[in-house]
């Protein structure tokens, strides 16, 4: 945790910002942006090539001895302050320094990405502005989930839960999570060997709205499916919470008051800010934090449901 507080590089203050009026700004040539990383950050590049229109693009890595010679347009960076081990970045057309900001051609980037590295441990994050992200320059987080004695889960929790649907679209099959504490809505394939570029399509009507409607959102790549997550503004939380001693005797209390939650908390793996959170944070607060200051409200929920099901042409029941 202390190593991670001194890696950690410094938050875009646009992006600490709680409006969000301006939460999809450029980023500004002052600001921090990958381009200003050490050469020993870099892992490699890679590039995409198109197969046809009907499948994911196919990725090759570029070894970075190689770069000088046929300069790649994406590159992998390591994560200077990691969450869990092999943390890393991964930032397209990073030269041309793009706001942290989903658009169709990165939502296919990142399915693509996660499609060719075929490892049940992995997936890609994404933070949008307002949601935690602390770079405006668009970048996935990957991840090697970590190995959990005991544990029952090879990637984050999120992936495990109960799905129920919702509406099928386009070769896609669109979800909730039954038990999951926040909203999200979750999009498979119909047939991975047919509908790969499917999902990207109904991904990214949702994320469209989600953004002319300014509304924060986090999202998880994994294999060919995509978690969405709408979200409140971001804010410090369970800064209201706290924990009673043990001792009946003993007045004190603990707060829990150091505890941002982004893709990786939303998803199961809960990230301790300080040694009052690790401490004291319990799943019961955990959960309550996230039903009342991340989850959309149920009138929200249903009212974003509805204007996507309209952008689709869907009818309401």
């Amino acid at each position: 945790m202390c190593c991670y507080a001194q890696n950690k590089r410094p938050v875009d203050p646009l992006l600490l910002q709680l409006s969000t009026d301006e939460t999809f700004a450029n980023p500004k040539v002052s600001d921090f942006n990958f381009t200003m990383a050490k050469r020993e950050e870099f892992l490699s590049g890679f590039r995409f090539k198109t197969e046809d229109d009907q499948h994911l693009l196919s990725v090759q890595t570029v070894d970075m001895g190689d770069v000088g010679k046929d300069e790649p347009e994406h590159f992998v960076l390591v994560n200077v302050a990691p969450l869990v081990r092999g943390h890393m970045l991964f930032v397209p057309e990073l030269n041309r320094v793009k706001p942290q900001k989903m658009t169709k051609k990165f939502m296919l980037y990142a399915l693509s990405i996660s499609q060719a590295i075929r490892r049940e441990d992995f997936a890609l994050g994404f933070n949008s502005a307002g949601a935690w992200s602390s770079v405006n320059h668009f970048h996935l987080q990957g991840y090697f989930f970590p190995h959990i004695e005991n544990g029952t889960s090879v990637n984050f929790p999120v992936v495990t839960q109960l799905r129920e649907e919702m509406f099928r679209i386009g070769g896609v099959v669109v979800k909730y999570l039954l038990d999951w504490k926040t909203t999200s809505y979750v999009l498979e394939p119909e047939d991975p060997a047919s509908n790969e570029t499917h999902v990207m399509e109904i991904a990214w009507t949702i994320l469209e709205l989600l953004q002319s409607q300014k509304m924060p959102h986090n999202l998880l790549v994994v294999g060919r499916v995509v978690f969405i997550f709408p979200r409140q503004p971001q804010r410090e939380n369970g800064t209201g919470l706290s924990t009673d001693s043990a001792s009946e005797t003993d007045t004190t209390t603990a707060s829990a008051g150091s505890l941002r939650i982004a893709v990786a908390e939303l998803s199961g793996l809960i990230i301790a800010g300080d040694s009052v959170v690790y401490d004291n944070l319990t799943e019961e607060m955990f959960n309550t934090i996230l039903n009342k200051e991340v989850s959309l409200v149920p009138s929200e929920e249903a009212a974003l449901t509805a204007a996507w099901k309209e952008k689709l042409n869907i009818k309401m029941e």
